[in-house]
């Protein structure tokens, strides 16, 4: 007996798109006609059969084949359609790529074109994402089928115009649009919208005054749909019906039983804030469902990240490390770690009054660090010549060319004047003869991010991350726990919520900067061309 094949459900889907196109290209005429007005009868009244016949993605993952249909073969999007259709308020916190965001992208540009005076808006942490999300709808759009809704039977399509400031897709002809926003409390006050889509909502600092401003802008019937991947936050609250809570510490349990219609997907209706709520889980997606495909996700990347991006965790980061991806036995030796000839010193200084400073090598794509400094009752001014005299000893052929082999990375607030005397601690660096000295990020979170690539990269030379436990030995004992998030923590706002100020934040800090600017060393940018997609035979 042979055995069976696998069919790709793309290419089935391809596959009925090239019959249909065949079968309606044998009609002419009145006939034709007659079908087309049918078709867009039909599209009006159905939008699932809207999104499984005319929407086209785009995969830019996908090198090959980035421009793809719908996936109407994935039962659980079929489900959050009818959720949509038949409630105004509905909530998702799910796993990533889902498909989410198209899916309800999808179903407001059917309600805009298909509809008079709507006005739908589309809210992200910045103009710029929002921006990103209409252009989707403008992609969604121009990729209909003429086959099947022909522009001369649909005028929306005919007139549609895109402008991007403010992120527009305007049918004109009808008075309906759909308009990006940032989030805020002031963006959404003065419209009143038809309907608003909230893009990962969770991560926005704004979350709870933009929903407040909001809220008011949809009595009378509009609609709110809110996706995102999980994060401590103000969204938390709304999936739990807790929105009065003061802190994020209540236990994670729904307000009333939970339905399970499919694998993978958990609905409840809030009795408060009147949310339906889907907690979408990967295994919703059947080609998800191997311990296999888990692990390969889980191995990728750091363990919170993986925690909160895929499984149902709303971490609150109370009292726990700030990295719990380390292990001692893989990111350390015991050995003094040698510094290797012909590749730069790499620095990452603190300021303030304890500053700190970190001396690493990027040597492939491992970042090894050699020594620590810490100056524990003093300032930069006390501590640069130290580092100074100490290179020009232990290092002397890197000192003698500090210009090209030294690089350090610094706290940005470096380059700002005392209130007291015209120095900066980036010019006390340079009198110290610390010449190549460049700025590190100001957001915390992305330093954070950048730590975390490292430790979970995995090279030839072995860890990301390697450490000295010798001549490091606050930076490692704050990596087992000494840097942690407060034990209580009642910011409602993810951003705000930042790790304990003690002996090992400094050294931290360093570190941060340190492999945020050996990151940057190592940053290469691609482009790709995305193909527009065929529909003719062959």
């Amino acid at each position: 007996m042979q055995p069976e094949l696998a069919v790709d459900p793309l290419d089935l889907l391809l596959a009925r798109h090239e019959l249909e196109l065949f079968q309606f290209k044998q009609l002419t005429g009145p006939e034709q006609a007659r079908t087309q007005l049918r078709m867009r009868a039909h599209y009006h009244s159905n939008p699932w059969a809207f999104l499984s016949d005319n929407v086209f993605t785009l995969d830019q993952v996908s090198q090959n084949n980035p421009v793809k249909p719908y996936p109407s073969y994935l039962e659980y999007l079929e489900f959050l359609t009818a959720v949509w259709l038949k409630h105004k308020y509905v909530v998702v916190p799910k796993s990533r790529r889902m498909f989410c965001s198209w899916n309800f992208i999808s179903l407001y540009l059917h309600d805009t074109i298909f509809n008079p005076g709507r006005l739908n808006g589309f809210v992200s942490k910045k103009e710029d994402d929002s921006g990103e999300l209409v252009s989707r709808a403008e992609f969604i759009y121009n990729h209909i089928p003429e086959w099947r809704i022909p522009k001369a039977l649909l005028p929306p399509i005919l007139n549609g115009k895109m402008s991007k400031q403010p992120p527009t897709l305007s049918f004109e002809s009808i008075n309906s649009k759909i308009q990006g926003y940032p989030q805020g409390s002031d963006q959404l006050r003065q419209f009143t919208f038809s309907g608003l889509l909230f893009d990962e909502w969770a991560f926005w600092e704004l979350a709870q005054k933009s929903y407040s401003s909001a809220k008011p802008t949809l009595d009378g019937g509009g609609r709110l749909t809110g996706i995102s991947s999980r994060s401590p936050g103000f969204l938390k609250k709304i999936v739990f019906d807790r929105i009065d809570s003061q802190d994020l510490t209540f236990r994670e349990v729904p307000p009333v039983p939970v339905k399970t219609p499919l694998e993978g997907v958990e609905v409840w209706k809030n009795p408060g804030n009147k949310f339906v709520v889907v907690d979408l889980h990967y295994s919703a997606n059947p080609a998800k469902r191997s311990k296999a495909w888990r692990d390969e996700i889980k191995n990728s990347m750091p363990i919170r990240d993986y925690m909160m991006e895929y499984e149902k965790s709303w971490q609150t980061y109370e009292g726990k490390p700030v990295y719990e991806d380390f292990q001692k036995a893989i990111h350390t030796t015991k050995e003094t770690i040698e510094p290797e000839p012909g590749l730069p010193l790499l620095l990452g200084f603190d300021f303030g009054l304890t500053p700190a400073c970190l001396l690493g090598q990027l040597v492939g794509n491992q970042l090894r660090i050699l020594e620590e400094f810490i100056e524990a009752d003093g300032s930069i001014l006390k501590l640069a010549p130290v580092i100074w005299k100490h290179l020009r000893v232990n290092y002397e052929p890197w000192a003698s060319n500090a210009d090209e082999s030294i690089i350090s990375f610094v706290d940005p607030a470096g380059f700002q004047r005392a209130q007291t005397d015209a120095k900066t601690c980036a010019g006390i660096l340079r009198q110290e003869n610390f010449k190549k000295i460049i700025p590190g990020p100001v957001n915390w979170e992305a330093r954070r991010q950048a730590v975390e690539n490292f430790l979970v990269r995995l090279t030839k030379q072995g860890p990301g991350l390697l450490i000295s436990d010798k001549h490091c030995p606050i930076l490692v004992e704050g990596f087992m726990g000494g840097y942690q998030y407060p034990s209580k923590a009642i910011e409602i706002e993810p951003a705000k919520i930042a790790p304990l100020k003690n002996k090992f934040s400094h050294v931290a800090d360093a570190l941060q900067y340190l492999c945020a600017g050996a990151a940057a060393k190592q940053k290469q940018y691609t482009g790709q061309s995305i193909p527009t997609p065929s529909y003719q035979q062959g």
